[in-house]
């Protein structure tokens, strides 16, 4: 959920940080007095997403193993994708151009499909250096870059959610060249397929019928909260009165939205685009409208938490075992526990305490992976945890007494949020 009604939509920088798993290998060591008794893990293996994080769970008669990676996964029918962003651009020292692209991947193939990726930046990159052929580009690796360029064109890409094979990304072009058009700073949301790339309209998403109801129900809350917005400012609300100065300049684009899940339910949720009084981006962010589940939705929602009434606890159940995370007290952080026994789901053992929040469990262990998949999973593993620097793995063997394994940092990289 985004609390603010209106927000800038600023250029945001992803930070690559060393936000730790908090101490992901000493959670899994730490195991509980019934482990340590030598009661049988119940067979398991899931990869969890978490933070900034994804975790690939193995737990059965040989201990549990636990590794984490910086790195984002979705399942479509029984394959694993992995989605990733990549940039381009140049530096000038008084010239700036720097482009986002957005891809996929099927983890058991080389090749990656292209999502999503905007042609202006680069072309106005070409643009920019005919008509400044003796400029000379900076190798940002070598020198300073300028605080404050005249010329300015970027774009970047945000993603949102993922919903199997969905995911909801935002989109921000900024476009400021000294002495050229006037300025452009757009925004908008949109769901990609990432199988293929294709744009997904509502149609596609929810079906013709729920399509036509979520759009006019949009449209109306739209209308509800510009009134709103406006009989505030003539209260004499202050953030209001700045707000109304504003409010013309949105303009409701049905195709502007994303997807959410509201209780496992499917939801959509649309970001209104418009300008400030000096051209800045900015965007109404509507309240999610749910809609009824479409038949891709039912992989889906196995995947997604579930919350008790009273927040104390989140929970994925699955046939012979369950996984719980409770929050800590400040909520940022969650304690997993794998749940099962010989005689119904009455034992506990820890698995790791890992940054919240909690996105989704893909069950690898219903149908189980091949050795291919697994191959090409541990290989993804790899190499974006050696592209981040340093790999964490931790685990407990039955095989003998508790320990504390021997691990290095892990190096956490783009939480998906906003600088606000």
């Amino acid at each position: 959920m985004m609390p603010p009604i209106m927000r800038h939509l600023t250029r945001r920088t992803r930070v690559y940080t060393a936000l730790s798993a908090i101490a992901a290998a000493s959670a899994v060591a730490a195991c509980s007095d019934r482990a340590s008794r030598g009661e049988a893990l119940p067979p398991a293996e899931f990869l969890f997403a978490a933070g900034d994080s994804t975790y690939w769970v193995r737990s059965g008669g040989d201990g549990m193993r636990v590794r984490s990676a910086p790195i984002l996964l979705t399942e479509v029918d029984g394959r694993l994708f992995e989605i990733f962003l990549g940039d381009d651009g140049a530096e000038y020292p008084d010239a700036s151009f720097a482009s986002a692209r957005l891809w996929s991947r099927e983890l058991q193939h080389r090749d990656s499909t292209q999502l999503f990726g905007d042609s202006t930046v680069m072309r106005e990159l070409a643009v920019w250096r005919r008509a400044h052929p003796r400029d000379a580009e900076i190798d940002p690796a070598d020198e300073e870059l300028p605080d404050d360029p005249r010329t300015v064109v970027n774009d970047e890409i945000e993603i949102i959610d993922v919903h199997g094979p969905y995911l909801t990304v935002e989109h921000l072009l900024n476009v400021d060249i000294n002495g050229g058009p006037p300025h452009r700073h757009e925004g908008r949301r949109m769901v990609v397929d990432v199988r293929s790339g294709a744009t997904a309209s509502l149609d596609v998403l929810v079906g013709t019928d729920e399509a036509r109801r979520v759009t006019v129900a949009a449209r109306a809350s739209l209308a509800q909260l510009i009134d709103s917005i406006r009989t505030a400012g003539a209260a004499g609300d202050e953030r209001a009165a700045v707000a109304t100065e504003s409010l013309d300049s949105f303009r409701f684009d049905s195709i502007s939205f994303g997807i959410t899940d509201i209780g496992r339910d499917p939801a959509v949720a649309f970001m209104v685009p418009g300008h400030g009084t000096d051209g800045e981006a900015l965007a109404l962010y509507l309240p999610p409208i749910t809609v009824k589940a479409p038949a891709w939705w039912k992989s889906v929602r196995a995947t997604l938490p579930e919350w008790a009434k009273d927040s104390t606890r989140v929970t994925w159940d699955r046939a012979k075992y369950e996984i719980a995370a409770r929050p800590s007290a400040d909520g940022d952080a969650l304690a997993l526990v794998l749940i099962g026994g010989a005689v119904g789901k009455s034992h506990e053992w820890p698995i790791a305490t890992v940054a919240a929040p909690a996105y989704q469990l893909i069950p690898l262990d219903t149908p189980p992976i091949d050795s291919a998949a697994r191959s090409a999973l541990s290989r993804a593993f790899d190499i974006s945890t050696s592209l981040d620097g340093l790999v964490q793995r931790a685990g407990w063997s039955r095989r003998g007494p508790r320990r504390t394994p021997s691990t290095t940092p892990l190096v956490r990289t783009t939480a998906f949020s906003r600088t606000q």
